[in-house]
């Protein structure tokens, strides 16, 4: 993979946020090793089971084959009990025990000032919180109001953008809970967009077509005009013209790797981090 050397400047300074998304959760296995976190696809899909009534389910699963993900997030959330969804997502996220992933590894060895993530599990915060991290980790919900305090601290962060399985009511999994928790955690919201305007943003483990990236790209002011881009890291087979139209519209630089070689990816993330850890050590002033 072709790092840009600035990259790998903005990470070694720390001015650079890394955005996790599903697909770094994905390569986890659970403790028996018998499964990985689901995909957005495969959490709607069995969601599906649970609905008080499957008079929906043709347009549910319609919607999920043309990815459009919120939209069937929308009408799964308003016909399942909230005391099914909690022990649902227990069961999927919280009961395997899921170890962390190689990408995982790679960012705790990268070692950022600041990780957000869209994911609810808390595979990565529990890695690094089990860690020798020399000044520790803290860990802010949306619905949290430290996240000020934790940014003038020397800790590390991790912001759970939204939501965790530590509070399944507060998990954010449709449009209409995004624009919700946005209208009423708006402090914690305000700190988010100031920091994609004063910060690089990488971002690990999206598609272009997870509706995660998709409220992150519309909500978030990322484009403004300036000469550093943002990074996305994608398998090569993105259409050249998509890539210009997201480049343009939220000044994005893609970082590629061979689509659906993810040992590729690993091995490409582990070389990053042992860049940045190289130039620590012939800059430590940086």
């Amino acid at each position: 993979m072709n790092w840009p050397r600035a990259l790998i400047t903005e990470l070694t300074a720390r001015r650079c946020i890394i955005f996790l998304g599903a697909g770094a959760s994905a390569g986890a296995l659970s403790s028996d090793g018998s499964k990985n976190p689901p995909t957005w696809n495969q959490l709607l899909r069995n969601l599906i089971a649970l609905m008080n009534s499957n008079v929906d389910e043709p347009i549910i699963t319609d919607y999920i084959q043309k990815e459009k993900f919120l939209e069937a997030a929308e009408i799964i959330i308003k016909n399942i009990s909230p005391a099914n969804f909690s022990q649902f997502i227990r069961e999927e996220l919280i009961t395997p025990r899921y170890q962390p992933s190689e990408i995982h590894k790679a960012i705790l060895e990268i070692d950022p000032k600041i990780v957000i993530t869209t994911n609810y599990d808390d595979i990565y915060d529990t890695f690094c919180r089990t860690g020798a991290a020399q000044e520790g980790y803290n860990v802010s919900k949306y619905y949290e109001s430290h996240i000020t305090s934790d940014l003038r601290s020397p800790v590390r962060l991790i912001v759970k953008a939204h939501g965790c399985i530590s509070d399944v009511s507060k998990i954010v999994l449709t449009k209409s809970q995004f624009f919700k928790a946005r209208q009423e955690n708006s402090n914690f919201y305000k700190v988010l967009d100031s920091l994609f305007l004063t910060h690089t943003i990488l971002f690990v483990g999206y598609s272009l077509t997870d509706p995660d990236i998709q409220l992150v790209l519309e909500n978030v002011n990322i484009s403004a005009p300036s000469s550093h881009p943002h990074y996305f890291v994608t398998g090569n087979n993105l259409n050249q013209a998509i890539k210009d139209a997201n480049k343009k519209a939220y000044n994005l630089e893609f970082v590629e790797f061979t689509a659906g070689d993810y040992d590729e990816l690993n091995e490409g993330l582990f070389e990053l981090a042992e860049n940045v850890k190289s130039l620590r050590e012939i800059n430590p002033s940086i």
